[in-house]
């Protein structure tokens, strides 16, 4: 069974399979690699690979493809949603985003990162939880 993180993740290859009208994406780390096209889902870690037939939910070619944008982590590091723990999120569902607004801050090598906006937006989706680590690339916010 996997677990919560890698179907998120699927879940989020697959829309933007859908979204950009893509054959295929490959997603890999040290460890794992995710590669998905619009007929089968495949995951391998290391030398195993496990065939995963894409669910009803996720029938990539009977549903229709809306765009897919994102504000993506522009490093490695630990993600915090809050300025403190006390103290209301940085940016959350439905609320509209001007470009250079902080929208989370990322901790890397013990120092602390303002991630901010490079785009006026709104915020659809908040795509991590607070504390979770965070690589390069990796969608945060899915934005309107």
């Amino acid at each position: 069974m996997l677990d919560k993180k890698i179907n998120q993740t699927i879940d989020s290859l697959i829309k933007k399979i859908k979204d950009n009208d893509l054959g295929s994406i490959k997603l890999s780390n040290k460890t794992n690699t995710i590669e998905i096209s619009n007929k089968s889902i495949t995951l391998g870690s290391n030398q195993n690979t496990q065939n995963i037939s894409p669910s009803n939910n996720h029938n990539l070619k009977n549903e229709t493809i809306e765009s897919f944008n994102s504000i993506d982590s522009p490093m490695v590091g630990i993600i915090y949603l809050t300025p403190k723990p006390s103290s209301p999120p940085f940016a959350k569902k439905g609320q509209k985003i001007k470009k250079g607004d902080t929208i989370c801050l990322i901790e890397a090598m013990k120092t602390f990162n303002e991630i901010k906006s490079d785009r006026d937006c709104t915020i659809k989706t908040v795509m991590v939880k607070n504390g979770e680590a965070v690589e390069f690339g990796q969608p945060l916010f899915e934005i309107s």
